[in-house]
């Protein structure tokens, strides 16, 4: 019987390198997925979940995917307690039903993970909040004294900017 040469290389590196697809592109991971026995089982690996990053698409993207495989690879990575998917997911959450603290818990959960994109949101939405308006500001304080205000500024610029463009193409939907 003759082996398939992609069992020849460890799980670990399969693993790797679909973490590295998924990094770059969701849907590059379902392709991969897709195209053999050996890629579709490295690549539904928690390991996968846990350690894609989801930098390459912007948080207001996510808000166009609500539904289908990418939401569904999303949750899985929720789920591992992957950072940059638990901003992602809060980030949603709050635009779409407003849950306040569900979106709170999830980025001081992603806070404490490293993540400072929840820290800068964090702050952000306090100060959208009337009751902890002073809280965000002391935040965002802190990120002045750490000298992390030009990041903290061109997050926000980023994410009001996306925001923006997803409105104005949800409103056309309509």
């Amino acid at each position: 019987m003759h082996e398939c040469p992609l069992n020849l290389l460890p799980r670990k590196i399969w693993s790797s390198i679909a973490t590295m697809v998924a990094s770059n592109s969701i849907k590059d991971l379902f392709n991969m997925q897709a195209t053999c026995k050996v890629f579709l089982g490295a690549a539904r690996s928690d390991t996968i979940y846990k350690h894609a990053t989801m930098s390459y698409k912007s948080l207001a993207r996510f808000l166009l995917n609500l539904d289908g495989p990418e939401r569904r690879f999303l949750d899985c990575c929720v789920e591992v307690g992957n950072v940059d998917a638990i901003v992602r997911h809060g980030f949603a959450e709050y635009l779409q039903f407003g849950r306040h603290d569900n979106v709170m818990e999830l980025l001081a959960r992603a806070s404490m993970e490293g993540s400072v994109e929840a820290g800068y949101l964090s702050s952000m939405l306090l100060m959208f909040d009337h009751e902890d308006v002073q809280r965000g500001v002391q935040m965002m304080e802190v990120f002045r004294i750490f000298g992390q205000l030009e990041s903290y500024t061109n997050f926000l610029t980023d994410v009001c900017k996306d925001t923006t463009v997803i409105l104005k193409e949800l409103f056309a939907r309509i």
